[in-house]
């Protein structure tokens, strides 16, 4: 029976939004690159046999020196964010039972985010997540407001997001036979009626998407140390 863990690190993405010839997660972050510094947390817990990363197919064929040095395994991605994650689904060895998924461009996961995702997915789906701090509001198209959302029990997703192997490979199978997407993991594993609880995150666990990020990222890195 498969029981260790493994993790895919989805870095695939060309960083269009960014702007720029360089993926955001190929930048320099305080001297250190956005995605050494998220592959780094997964590479070094103690909980993690495996690590996958998936590259655009470029870097893939000739990946960085920095990423060469890391005890990880370098897969080409797909079109998509959901081609890219079972990309690095299938480069896992048999023996991986339990599977993070985590975003590259998501370089201040600490070690115990990922304790706390990795000991809830072996009993089921579970994501990192925050409480929702600020006030929401529904806006229509025309940006009226039609009403504040009550935010009790509403929590902001981050990564890693931690399932059964078997239960992942499912969610993604349908998915890709239905011809649909998800903006996540859990919302595929959701799908097929399979309970997926959130465990506490951290603020810092931000993701870079746009330019304006990059600032709080710098700002972040250098408290760091």
């Amino acid at each position: 029976m498969a029981s260790g863990a493994g993790a895919v690190i989805v870095a695939a993405g060309s960083g269009r939004r960014f702007g720029g010839d360089t993926p955001k997660q190929f930048l320099q972050l305080r001297g250190e690159p956005v995605l050494r510094r998220a592959v780094r947390a997964f590479a070094e817990h103690r909980g993690i046999c495996e690590t996958v990363v998936v590259l655009p197919l470029a870097y893939a064929v000739a990946p960085p020196e920095w990423l060469q040095i890391l005890p990880v395994k370098i897969v080409a991605g797909g079109a998509e964010r959901g081609d890219s994650v079972w990309n690095g689904l299938a480069a896992l060895a048999p023996d991986v039972g339990t599977v993070l998924v985590h975003d590259g461009a998501r370089p201040f996961v600490t070690a115990d985010v990922i304790t706390r995702v990795l000991e809830a997915a072996r009993g089921g789906g579970a994501i990192a997540a925050v409480p929702v701090a600020d006030t929401l509001k529904r806006v229509q198209a025309d940006r009226w407001i039609t009403e504040t959302v009550e935010r009790a029990t509403l929590w902001q997703a981050q990564t890693p997001q931690g399932f059964p192997r078997r239960l992942l490979l499912r969610a993604y199978g349908r998915a890709r036979t239905e011809g649909r997407s998800g903006t996540d993991e859990a919302e595929l594993v959701e799908r097929l009626g399979a309970s997926v609880r959130v465990v506490l995150g951290s603020p810092t666990n931000v993701k870079i998407t746009r330019p304006e990020d990059f600032p709080l990222a710098e700002a972040l890195a250098g408290a760091a140390g």
